[in-house]
């Protein structure tokens, strides 16, 4: 995920081949754009939870991404997706890749508890 360097530029989510499927997933945008601050550049997966089954859904997620942007609003509530992070890849627009990976994950946990992220954020244990 991508947070605008600038004032006024768009969240992005781009996929492992990427792809930008910002247009499926509206609510982690709005997330992103009321949590977030900008220059972010995150190494992160996107999951689905299936409320119904009670477990993650590949499926969900596929549908989701698939999803046009006039469906995708509705599609929250039925499968709620959530981003676990595993390091941070850019800070103030400052690349961060050749710093080891630990550091990069230390920075990820300190912007984690310096503001509050909570839902729907979650960094995967260590």
């Amino acid at each position: 995920m991508f947070t605008p360097v600038g004032p006024g530029g768009r969240v992005l989510l781009q996929t492992r081949r990427g792809a930008l499927v910002q247009g499926a997933f509206p609510d982690l945008v709005a997330a992103a754009e009321a949590q977030l601050f900008a220059g972010l550049v995150l190494d992160d997966e996107l999951f689905v939870w299936d409320a119904k089954a009670g477990a993650l859904s590949f499926e969900g997620l596929q549908r989701r991404a698939a999803a046009r942007t006039r469906s995708a609003p509705g599609l929250p509530v039925r499968m709620a997706a959530f981003f676990v992070m595993f390091g941070l890849l850019q800070l103030d627009g400052q690349e961060l890749l050749d710093l080891p990976y630990m550091e990069r994950r230390a920075r990820l946990e300190a912007l984690f508890a310096d503001h509050a992220l909570t839902s729907p954020w979650t960094l995967l244990s260590a």
